[in-house]
């Protein structure tokens, strides 16, 4: 039995659950990360266009500045990141007996994690970031900052109950 939570939707087929939750748009985040995409890209046309006209000029100039685009391009794929991360509408949830996996679609482009569900542990109500959220190894994983607690932890109970039934059972 699928619960009843606004704005939640659940799909479960072929022993797989699918969750998805709707996403708190943040304008000024967004802009910004924006403003920061238009300003990498202009300056990485600027840097090839200086390459090429004056490749002749020195050596050193150009390794310099084939360095820095190496890490320009490391910071544009951080920034990119960033900005799927805000320009998404929703949250979805992949749950199976082999790994979970938490998207974040824009259009057919966006961010992809996938967990290895023997890794995961059972999900819990953060109280400092105030969402859902479970541990992968070391690392904290949250999502679903814009249910409310009662959505939350309403959720976090549905999907310990399709996940661990025995850690649910024991207690």
């Amino acid at each position: 039995m699928m619960p009843d939570i606004k704005d939640v939707t659940f799909e479960e087929s072929n022993g797989r659950l699918k969750v998805v939750i709707p996403v708190r748009f943040t304008w000024w985040l967004f802009g910004l990360y924006t403003f920061g995409l238009i300003v990498w890209l202009a300056m990485l046309v600027a840097v090839l266009i200086y390459l090429l006209r004056g490749l002749s000029s020195s050596f050193v100039l150009t390794l310099i500045l084939i360095l820095w685009l190496i890490v320009w391009f490391w910071f544009g794929r951080f920034l990119s990141g960033r900005w799927q991360f805000h320009a998404a509408n929703r949250e979805i949830l992949f749950i199976d007996d082999e790994q979970l996996i938490l998207r974040r679609p824009v259009s057919i482009f966006g961010l992809t994690d996938s967990y290895d569900i023997h890794h995961v542990s059972p999900f819990y109500f953060s109280q400092r970031h105030s969402c859902p959220a479970f541990d992968y190894a070391f690392t904290h994983v949250y999502f679903g900052q814009s249910l409310a607690q009662e959505q939350a932890l309403e959720l976090i109970d549905h999907m310990n109950q399709w996940c661990f039934p025995e850690i649910v059972q024991e207690e």
